[in-house]
């Protein structure tokens, strides 16, 4: 700023006016611009925010982006942020508690204005109360405000629709990875449900399709086991934590010689989109992503700027059943 002072022949005050929006005569506006264009100068924004205690920064931290629903969920997260004039800074951890650590250090130092968290480990017990955080699907501190989708209310949906199309055996894909609340709460669903219309159940887990080579070989046995027990009982309704798993399970007991949705019908869950408009194609428990990142924005800025409650508050967005080409209409 001072280069560009000096270049303009204008006190450090003046540029400074121009740059905050504050009315200088004309003919040294344009003195001003001139030196600006001429030396390149680009405003640190982040410098600034950080002289005034103030910041528009937002560190979104979140596993990855290759899958539909977290690619939906940035957009849609990226948005709302954007219309309530803050920036987001795309933090992907891979699912590394130390690298999901460090973003937080980051977001201390950098003094941003907060942080939106998508962490399976305890990143939260690492977050001083005082940094404004809202978390999407778990929160284990209670610390915090909570986003999540009606996981419980999902598996409860799925054991119906399958009811519905006359289907006397079910099974439940979940994984043994993720020991925590929201795919507690779908299996725990369905299997409720289950009991409740008498109809009979199977549960398998499968590893995280972080590791390839494990899952596929996971999913080709819980094929051979589903084409066994078709051979002895007819039809049955599959139910897959995630749209990912569906999918991959839907390819190998294709593979195994069974049709689907005929033979075997299958329901994932997130409902996920590959383009605005087009969904992946699979009959799926719809999360609310938009309604989802809305509500978390709402609840960030709030805490921003000081509005918020001391009560700590937890919101369960509704899931609705999604029909696609794997379960019979």
């Amino acid at each position: 700023m001072k280069d560009v002072a000096k270049d303009a022949h204008v006190s450090v005050a003046t540029v400074s006016n121009y740059l905050n929006g504050k009315k200088v005569r004309p003919e040294v506006e344009e003195q001003v611009k001139r030196s600006i264009e001429k030396l390149h100068y680009v405003r640190n924004d982040a410098a600034r925010a950080l002289k005034i205690s103030e910041s528009k920064y937002v560190v979104f931290v979140l596993p990855t982006v290759w899958s539909p629903f977290f690619a939906e969920l940035t957009f849609w997260i990226q948005r709302y942020l954007n219309e309530k004039g803050y920036k987001m800074i795309l933090s992907i951890s891979e699912n590394k508690y130390e690298q999901e650590k460090s973003y937080v250090k980051m977001a201390e130092e950098q003094r941003v204005a907060g942080i939106i968290s998508i962490s399976y480990s305890d990143l939260n017990s690492h977050v001083p109360s005082n940094i404004p955080l809202v978390s999407i699907e778990k929160d284990d501190t209670g610390m915090f405000p909570l986003v999540t989708s009606d996981n419980y209310g999902g598996g409860k949906t799925a054991a119906v629709e399958f009811s519905k199309r006359g289907l006397k055996h079910l099974v439940y894909i979940g994984t043994s990875h993720e020991g925590f609340s929201p795919m507690i709460a779908r299996q725990s669903g369905f299997i409720d449900q289950c009991n409740d219309l008498g109809i009979k159940y199977d549960i398998y887990d499968v590893p995280s399709v972080r590791n390839p080579q494990r899952f596929n070989e996971a999913i080709e046995t819980v094929s051979a086991k589903i084409v066994e027990s078709f051979k002895e009982a007819g039809p049955i309704g599959v139910f897959a934590y995630s749209d990912e798993t569906a999918l991959h399970l839907k390819s190998q007991i294709e593979s195994d010689g069974l049709k689907v949705p005929d033979d075997i019908q299958i329901i994932g869950f997130d409902g996920g989109k590959l383009y605005i408009g087009t969904d992946l194609g699979i009959s799926s428990i719809r999360q609310n992503v938009q309604e989802i990142a809305l509500k978390t924005t709402e609840l960030l800025d709030s805490q921003i700027s000081g509005k918020t409650s001391d009560d700590i508050r937890r919101f369960m967005i509704p899931v609705s059943f999604k029909e696609g080409n794997t379960t019979i209409n």
